[in-house]
C-alpha cells in the first residue's frame, strides 16, 4: 500500500485489504513511486520477484503476505482467493429492510443511515450490517436504526431513529392481550414475513381437520368473519404465535410474560409449554364450548373506574369480569342488567360501553356449565402438564395460590379456571419494574392505554401492531429499531432471504462508512522489550574454586573429574522455581522421558557454562553444557 505510507504495526492489514481488492477486481493495484528498485537483490534483479508498477491482472490465486514492523508486530498469512458474481434476484424480499446501526457518537450512526440510502438496496450489503450489528460493541454510546424500500429505482427511508444508550440493562416483558383485539384483515400484510407465514401455516394444518379456514379469518376484509366467536379466539391466537415465532427469531427473550384473558394462551407458548398446534387447539375448543353451550343472554361492557370503586355499587347481578387497572374494568351479567347499568353509569358521568361478546358473559359464573366440557376437550390437547416457569405472571389465579398445584402447571384445569373466573391483570401489574419494557403481542394493542395509564412513566410501551396501521410490517420493524435502541440484541437477518457468505466480490466495501472519533487517543501494539513470555533460560558459571560448586570434585567417572547428569537436573529444577517465583525445596517435580548424551569433565583451570532452557507450557527442556 505504497500509496498510504508506512502503516507500522497496521501494515500487514493494510496489505491484506489491497488484496482483497486484487481478489475483487482481479488485478493487482500498482506500486507508486517506486522507480528504482534495489539492485542488490538477486531474486529482484533476475527476474524471480519482481514489483508492481503497472496495475496488472491477477488470477485470483494463493497469495502470501509478510509483514515487518518496526514496532516488532510481524506477521505471515497465506490467502486463497474467491470469486462469485452479483445475482441480486436470488435474494428477493416482499417487505422493506430494517438496518440497524450503533456508533460512539450520533453523528456515526447517521452517516451509515445515510449510506444506505445513498444507493439502490443491496441485499447482500444489507447483510454484512446486519451481522455486525446483531453483536453489542463495546463503547457504541448510540444506536439507530432505518426502514428502507426502493420506490421508482431510488431508496426511500420510510423510517429512521436514533438516541443515545445508556448500556442499563431493562426488563423486557411480552403482554399478551385477548378478545376485542381482533379485526379483519389483521393478518394480510404480516403474510410477507416467511416465519409468520410459516407459523400460520402450521396452525391452518391443523384447524383444516375441525373445517375451519384459518387464512380467510386472518385475512378476510368482511367484518362480519368475527360475529362466530370461535373464528375470533383461533384468528387472535394464530397471530400471536406468529408474531412470538418472529420475536423468538430475532433473538428477543422476555425477563416476564403477563396475558389477559385468553391472552394467557400466548404466555403458554412464549414459555413453551404449548407448541403451535397445541395453543391454536386450545384455543379452537375455547370458542366451540362458547358456541356449543347455552347460556343466558349475556352481555359485558368496559367501564372507566377500577374495581375498587364499581365493586361499592355494581348490581348483585353483574360481575366483575376483568380488573384491568385502577381506573378500568371490564363487568359481565345479563344483557337486560348490564343495558341499564351502563345507561346508571353514563348518567354519572362515568365512561361506560357495551363491547362484543357475542352475547356471552365471559368470566362470571353464568358460563359455569362450560367448565366440564371444556375441561374434557382440552385435556385431550394437554396430556402432559408442563410446570410454568417464573416468568409467566399469572393473571388468573391470585398470587397467593400460584404455589397449588392447579396454578403452577399449565394444563387443563388452568385454562378452564382461566375462562371461568375474573381476570386479576390490575393485581399482578404491581410487579412490573419502572423500567420495565413492555411489548404487546395481539392483532391490535388493546391494552396500550391501560398500561400508560397504570405503569410507572418511566416504562416504555410497544404494540407490534394496530388495527389503524396502514402496514403493520412497517410497525413490526419500526418497534424492532426501537427495541434495539433501547438496548436488546438482536438479529434481524433472520426475516429476510438467507444470504450465501461469502458475499459477491462486487458487494461494496463497508469501510467507507466507518466513522473515527479523533479527539480520543488510541492504543498501539508495540514490544517494550525483547523477553518472550513461553521461554525461560538460565545461565550458569560453574568453577571448582568456587565454594558453591567445590563438591563436584569428588564425582569421577573412570577416574575423571565429570560434571554429573544430577548436577543437570538439578539446574533445571531451579529454573522452574525460578520462572513461578518460589525456592526449590517449596516445588515438587518430576522428570521422565530423558535423553542423556555426555558428562563433560571438570578442570582446575577453566570454567564450565551451563545453559538451560525451559519451555513453560510442556515443561520440556535442554541442559547444554560446553
Amino acid at each position: 500500500m505504497s500509496n498510504v505510507g508506512y502503516t507500522e504495526t497496521a501494515s500487514g492489514l493494510c496489505s491484506i485489504a489491497k488484496l482483497i481488492l486484487a481478489y475483487q477486481r482481479g488485478r493487482i493495484a500498482a506500486n507508486l513511486d517506486c522507480d528504482n528498485p534495489r539492485r542488490d537483490v538477486d531474486a529482484l534483479r533476475e527476474g524471480r520477484m519482481r514489483i508492481v508498477t503497472e496495475n496488472q491482472n491477477f488470477n485470483r490465486l494463493y497469495a502470501a503476505i509478510n509483514s515487518f514492523s518496526l514496532s516488532g508486530v510481524n506477521g505471515h498469512v497465506l490467502l486463497k482467493g474467491y470469486y462469485k458474481p452479483k445475482d441480486l434476484s436470488r435474494y428477493h424480499c416482499n417487505f422493506p429492510y430494517l438496518v440497524l446501526a450503533s456508533g460512539r457518537q450520533d453523528s456515526a450512526v447517521q452517516k451509515i443511515l445515510d449510506d444506505v440510502k445513498s444507493h439502490m438496496i443491496d441485499p447482500e450489503e444489507i447483510a454484512l450490517l446486519h451481522n455486525i450489528f446483531r453483536s453489542r460493541i463495546s463503547n457504541h454510546v448510540a444506536r439507530g436504526f432505518g426502514i428502507y424500500c426502493t420506490k421508482k429505482e431510488e431508496t426511500v427511508a420510510l423510517e429512521e431513529g436514533i438516541q443515545s444508550y445508556d448500556e442499563t440493562k431493562r426488563p423486557l416483558w411480552f403482554v399478551y392481550s385477548g378478545m376485542g383485539s381482533q379485526w379483519a384483515g389483521m393478518g394480510v400484510s404480516l403474510m410477507q414475513i416467511p416465519i409468520f407465514a410459516a407459523a400460520i401455516e402450521r396452525c391452518q394444518k391443523v384447524l383444516l381437520t375441525k373445517g375451519i379456514d384459518l387464512i380467510n379469518i386472518i385475512t378476510t376484509s368482511d367484518e362480519s368473519v368475527f360475529d362466530n366467536i370461535l373464528n375470533s379466539f383461533v384468528g387472535i391466537a394464530a397471530i400471536q404465535i406468529g408474531l412470538t415465532d418472529i420475536l423468538k427469531a430475532i433473538g428477543l427473550v422476555p425477563d416476564n410474560i403477563i396475558g389477559h384473558s385468553v391472552g394467557e394462551l400466548g404466555c403458554a407458548y412464549a414459555d413453551e409449554c404449548f407448541t403451535a398446534e397445541e395453543m391454536i387447539l386450545m384455543a379452537y375448543y375455547r370458542g366451540l364450548v362458547s358456541i356449543e353451550t347455552s347460556f343466558i343472554q349475556g352481555s359485558m361492557a368496559a367501564v372507566g373506574i377500577g374495581y375498587r370503586q364499581i365493586s361499592k355499587f355494581c348490581p348483585p347481578e353483574i360481575e366483575v369480569a376483568c380488573r384491568n387497572s385502577p381506573n378500568s374494568c371490564t363487568i359481565s351479567g345479563p344483557s337486560k342488567v348490564v343495558e341499564e347499568f351502563v345507561a346508571t353509569l353514563t348518567s354519572r358521568g362515568i365512561f361506560a360501553k357495551e363491547v362484543r361478546c357475542s352475547n356471552i358473559p365471559y368470566h362470571s359464573r353464568y358460563i359455569a356449565t362450560a367448565g366440564p366440557t371444556l375441561l374434557k376437550s382440552t385435556s385431550q390437547v394437554i396430556a402432559t402438564p408442563k410446570l410454568r416457569s417464573s416468568k409467566w405472571i399469572s393473571t388468573s389465579v391470585p398470587k397467593e395460590e400460584w404455589s397449588k398445584p392447579e396454578a403452577a402447571y399449565c394444563s387443563a384445569e388452568y385454562f378452564t379456571n382461566n375462562l371461568l373466573n375474573p381476570v386479576l391483570f390490575e393485581d399482578m401489574l404491581h410487579l412490573v419494574p419502572s423500567n420495565a419494557v413492555m411489548v404487546e403481542i395481539a392483532p391490535h394493542g388493546l391494552l396500550q392505554a391501560i398500561l400508560k395509564r397504570s405503569l410507572s412513566s418511566t416504562c416504555q410501551n410497544f404494540s407490534l401492531t394496530r388495527r389503524e396501521s396502514p402496514n403493520n410490517v412497517q410497525l413490526l420493524l419500526q418497534v424492532i429499531g426501537r427495541l434495539y435502541m433501547e438496548g436488546y440484541q438482536v438479529d434481524i437477518s433472520a426475516l429476510y432471504p438467507k444470504i450465501e457468505f461469502p458475499v459477491s466480490m462486487e458487494t461494496r466495501s463497508l469501510s467507507q462508512i466507518i466513522e473515527w472519533v479523533h479527539n480520543q487517543k488510541g492504543r498501539m501494539c508495540r514490544y517494550i522489550c525483547p523477553e518472550r513470555n513461553y521461554t525461560a533460560t538460565y545461565e550458569q558459571i560453574v568453577c571448582l574454586h568456587d565454594d558453591e560448586y567445590s563438591y563436584l570434585k569428588g564425582h569421577r567417572v573412570q577416574g575423571s573429574k565429570s560434571y554429573p547428569f544430577a548436577a543437570a537436573l538439578i539446574s533445571a529444577w531451579d529454573t522452574l522455581a525460578m520462572t513461578i517465583n518460589k525456592k526449590r525445596r517449596d516445588v515438587s517435580v518430576e522428570f521422565e522421558d530423558m535423553t542423556f548424551y555426555n558428562q563433560p569433565q571438570l578442570y582446575k583451570d577453566r570454567v564450565l557454562r551451563v545453559t538451560v532452557s525451559l519451555q513453560r507450557g510442556c515443561g520440556r527442556f535442554e541442559v547444554v553444557i560446553f
